[in-house]
Parts: structure tokens; sequence; C-alpha cells
């Protein structure tokens, strides 16, 4: 006895091409996600530095709604003025945002239009790093312009779910 199996290669050789594609896709997908383009990793990293160099912000691209998350704000020793480095914070970023901590806290925080201004005492000559934890509460792009002394520079920030 023979068993007869009717096939149509046509068929099979369209799914086969499009299980192909679909393990691509998956590639692609996983392969982003390792090289932080759907989070963290080595490309989600960014730093943008202010045309005087009075500001440097260092963060990541991409980040997750409520996630912790944070950022380094990096100033060189010419941005301290009278033992003080003031920085300006402003864009939808500061509004998408709940800050969590800053590191060195702020000696006075002052709300201005679209954003906030921290004046942070220096205690040491040097650079000074401020480290400001937070977590996004808004989806989409956020933007921030960080500005020290009049020298800005922005930033831009996905959130994701």
């Amino acid at each position: 006895m023979t068993l007869q199996i009717g096939q149509n290669e046509r068929f099979q050789q369209r799914e086969w091409r499009l299980e192909r594609i679909g393990w691509v896709i998956v590639g692609v997908f996983v392969l982003a996600g390792l090289v932080g383009l759907l989070g963290t990793g080595p490309l989600s990293w960014a730093t943008a530095r202010s045309e005087q160099g009075l500001a440097t912000v260092e963060y990541q691209r991409i980040t997750h709604h409520e996630a912790d998350d944070s950022l380094n704000l990096v100033f060189p020793a010419d941005a301290v003025e009278d033992g003080t480095i003031s920085v300006e914070l402003s864009g939808s970023w500061i509004a998408g945002v709940d800050i969590q901590s800053i590191s060195p806290q702020p000696a006075e925080e002052r709300a201005i239009p679209d954003g906030v201004v921290f004046d942070i005492a220096v205690e040491r000559p040097g650079p000074t790093t401020v480290v400001i934890g937070f977590r996004a509460q808004e989806y989409g792009m956020l933007e921030a312009a960080v500005a020290v002394r009049g020298d800005t520079t922005s930033f831009t920030q996905l959130v994701l779910p």
C-alpha cells in the first residue's frame, strides 16, 4: 500500500520565504536590543556638550516609563561663579519626568517659565558632576535644554513603555 500526499510546492516555497523573513525580523529586534537601541546597551549612552564647554550632559537616548534612570551633568571649574553653579533645565523633559534625586543637593531651586534653575554649591575647585535620578512619566520624545551662564546644550530622550 502506498500513501499519496498532494503537495503544493509553490505554497511551500512561499511559506518558507515568509518564515525566513520572520526570522530576520526577530534577529534585527534582538540585535537592536543587545546594542542598546531599545534600552540599555553600548549604543544607548550619549553625550551632549555646550559650545563653550560649560555644560556636558551624559544620558541614555532611550528610557522606559516609570523605570529608575539617571543622567550626569558635568561642569568644568570655569562653570563655577562665586562658589556656585547655576544650572537651568528647561523643555518638555522637566514636565515629563519625576525627579527622584539630585546629588549633590542644590542649595536653592527656582521655578522659571518652562523649567527650573538649580544653584549647586561647589566646595572644592575642579570639575563637578551632578547626578539627577528620575522616572519618566510620559511616553514619546522628551527634549531638554541645559544652560550654564548662557552656554546651552540640549538633549532628547525617547520614553518607551
